[in-house]
């Protein structure tokens, strides 16, 4: 009973957990989707910015001109003449009027009309007012809503006895919408021009229906509109700072971005509004599907968890029964193992990999090379210290192979035995060591390993011979095409290079075959010293020789490495008192880049190799 409410408890909490992962996922989506999506709003609605700030300023500009221009006419009928002229130049701006005019409110437009414009007269106001010059609406004698800019005159001008102060450029706000702003999002958005207390100067998409009629946004949305947390008071002060920002809310029925920044004329800002599924629709389609996924797979989880606790109690037994037999017979075959070890190899270590931590072993020498206990890093050093890897085991070292991580890695039950053969750093000794694990985890991972080192002195010593070309001491044909095929088994990565000498041949026919041994002798030494401990040098037979470069190496090093050969090769031979030079022909192919077929990679450096010597010969021949 207490187990079931365990279990029970358990699946709520997960359930609890699931539920709770699900809302904040959702939350966060929801939070990313609105910073990227108000993001790309500001800059969508930062050009409309641009747009209706650059319209603003050529208008200024230009009245400003007008004005600069009458400094220079004095005739009256000059004056009247450059006005209309200017006017006209003007027309493809489509204005609906463009006018001189005076504190009283008269005017005269550039086609000759006059009169008083009673319905301006607040603008006009506010100019002389401020002496600068102001852009705003207002309501035509006609009814039409339109924009002004106006702009003070530095001198009057005076026709048929009514003198002008001021200059204006009036347009209907139909045609100031369509020329800043075609309805970014089509019927789904709107874009006002308002002051710091919410008023709007201008629509500037004339499709929004949004206001309804109504003139000031802050009133509408406070009445209309429901925002997220204080986003609402936020915008007002921001307004007010004229500061840029976003804001969400809702309003009947559909949920709306808001964005606005100022517009640097007056405290006017551009504020856009736009339904939210005409922004990211597809986002909130692919939120919902994966949503749904993540459920399903929750409810999947919980299905299979419950599976799991039904068979956990039967499982158990089993498990307990298993590893009771399973450490009994370990421990028969590790006491078998120490016996038969004792009995068969030079030296052994038992290492405790927990505690790092070793216990040696010496049946040969009379003296331990160990401390007979000790910490297991001492160990390693003092191998490291004494002996050179042979083996080409993922060109790792000796302290990398016994590294605890790394026996761990390799030795978990079942993966056999890590062979390490070696050699001493300073005298003739050749050694293999086997790691095998002897004690495991519930995990398989191994708790103490075996290290078994024999000594192979003597078969190492055949096989050198066998190996190893008689006059260089580099190693034969025979060793070269075993290495590339151990290589090709392994899969590790190498650079070859096939090299043949230039003009050996004179030398040899000159000097002697004695000579011509010697040099191929100093030859050899200077591949061996263009080559690191774990590369591999060979003689192939006469005067061709390769070298293996055991790493994986991009092709501009791989070219530098061969400059850096043909570069020691060349260079003048003093051999019994002569001085001889040679030249040097090098070809190279990377394995597996190139292709993962070693006996390819050998023929591709060989033709590489023939086509420079042809190369060389040209040069030569040329010279």
């Amino acid at each position: 009973m207490g187990k079931n409410c365990k279990t029970l408890s358990l699946m709520l909490a997960i359930v609890t957990v699931l539920l709770s992962g699900i809302f904040l996922y959702r939350y966060y989506i929801q939070q990313a989707l609105y910073k990227e999506n108000s993001a790309h709003l500001l800059a969508t609605y930062t050009q409309v910015n641009r747009t209706f700030t650059l319209f603003a300023q050529r208008n200024w500009n230009v009245l400003s001109d007008w004005d600069a221009n009458l400094q220079y006419i004095t005739d009256s009928g000059n004056i009247e003449t450059a006005w209309r002229e200017f006017a006209n130049r003007k027309s493809s701006w489509q204005y609906s009027d463009f006018y001189m005019f005076n504190e009283n409110c008269d005017y005269l437009t550039a086609s000759d009309r006059k009169g008083t414009a009673d319905s301006i007269r607040n603008v006009f106001q506010k100019m002389y007012a401020s002496g600068q010059a102001v852009i705003s609406d207002y309501t035509a004698s006609n009814g039409k809503h339109k924009v002004v800019f106006a702009v003070p005159l530095s001198k009057s001008f005076t026709p048929d006895n009514v003198s002008y102060t001021g200059v204006a450029v009036s347009y209907d706000v139909s045609t100031v919408e369509n020329m800043i702003s075609d309805n970014v999002y089509g019927d789904k958005s709107s874009c006002y021009l308002v002051n710091a207390r919410g008023s709007v100067i201008l629509s500037l998409e004339s499709q929004s229906t949004f206001l309804a009629g109504q003139d000031n946004l802050f009133t509408y949305l406070k009445n209309n509109a429901v925002f997220s947390e204080n986003t609402f008071a936020v915008m007002q002060r921001n307004l007010e700072q004229t500061t840029e920002g976003s804001a969400a809310f809702h309003s009947n029925g559909h949920s709306y971005y808001l964005v606005y920044q100022p517009v640097g004329i007056n405290d006017w800002s551009i504020i856009g509004i736009v339904q939210a599924d005409a922004v990211n629709s597809a986002d909130q389609r692919i939120l919902r599907l994966t949503l749904a996924m993540i459920s399903a797979l929750a409810v999947c989880l919980l299905l299979l968890l419950l599976r799991l606790a039904t068979l956990h109690t039967s499982l158990k037994l089993q498990h307990q029964k298993a590893m009771h037999e399973a450490l009994k017979k370990q421990k028969e075959q590790t006491d078998q193992l120490f016996w038969g070890m004792t009995q068969l190899v030079d030296r052994y270590a038992v290492v405790d990999l927990v505690n790092a931590r070793y216990e040696y072993h010496e049946y040969i020498r009379d003296e331990d090379l160990y401390s007979h206990t000790g910490a297991y890093q001492e160990l390693i050093d003092a191998i490291t210290r004494k002996y050179v890897i042979l083996s080409d085991t993922e060109n790792m070292k000796i302290n990398q192979l016994l590294d605890k991580d790394y026996l761990q890695k390799v030795l978990r039950k079942g993966n056999g035995i890590l062979k390490i053969e070696y050699s001493g750093r300073t005298e003739n000794v050749y050694m293999i060591m086997n790691v095998v694990a002897v004690e495991w985890d519930e995990n398989d991972i191994p708790l103490k390993v075996m290290m078994i080192a024999q000594d192979i002195g003597k078969r190492h010593e055949l096989e050198n011979l066998a190996n190893t070309d008689g006059l260089t001491g580099l190693f034969n044909e025979r060793y070269f095409s075993r290495v590339l095929h151990q290589k090709e088994q392994q899969k590790l990565p190498f650079v070859l290079y096939y090299l043949d000498l230039d003009h050996f041949k004179p030398v040899n026919d000159t000097y002697g075959h004695d000579t011509g041994d010697k040099l191929l002798k100093e030859v050899a030494r200077r591949l061996q010293e263009c080559s690191r401990n774990n590369d591999l040098t060979f003689r192939i037979g006469g005067d061709e020789f390769a070298l293996i470069i055991s790493a994986n190496m991009p092709e501009p090093l791989c070219r530098q490495t061969k400059d850096r050969i043909i570069r020691s090769l060349v260079c003048p031979y003093i051999i019994d008192d002569k001085t001889l030079t040679i030249g040097a022909s090098c070809g190279y192919a990377i394995y597996p880049l190139e292709s993962e077929d070693t006996s390819k990679i050998r023929i591709l450096a060989d033709q590489r190799m023939y086509a420079e010597k042809e190369q060389n010969h040209q040069k030569v021949e040329s010279s």
